[in-house]
């Protein structure tokens, strides 16, 4: 299993209105994609921050061809899309991690 993360900072006067469109809008379209399997969006609550808050939005898929087609064919013109609705305000780190052991 792939793990592709996004580490999204957000300014505490924009979380509302960001936590909308990624529930209501940004997640749903990255999954309907179909090359995702799950996604999982949470807050950091410790460490903290005054100005801003951290969140991680982790997106499941089976391998690493699947993220590869989703970042050469549709990651460009969304990210462009959350880039149009908060510019450089909020600003976002990526990483990519593959499950080697799993208890359940």
């Amino acid at each position: 299993m792939i793990t592709y993360q996004v580490e999204v900072t957000v300014p505490n006067a924009l979380v509302d209105q960001w936590v909308d469109y990624m529930t209501s809008q940004h997640i749903a379209d990255v999954v309907n994609t179909g090359l995702f399997l799950t996604a999982h969006l949470i807050k950091v609550v410790d460490p903290t921050s005054l100005d801003a808050t951290v969140f991680r939005v982790r997106y499941a898929c089976r391998s690493i061809d699947d993220l590869e087609t989703y970042r050469s064919e549709y990651a460009p013109a969304l990210q462009a899309h959350h880039t149009e609705k908060f510019g450089t305000a909020v600003t976002a780190v990526r990483s990519v991690t593959e499950d080697l052991w799993h208890l359940s």
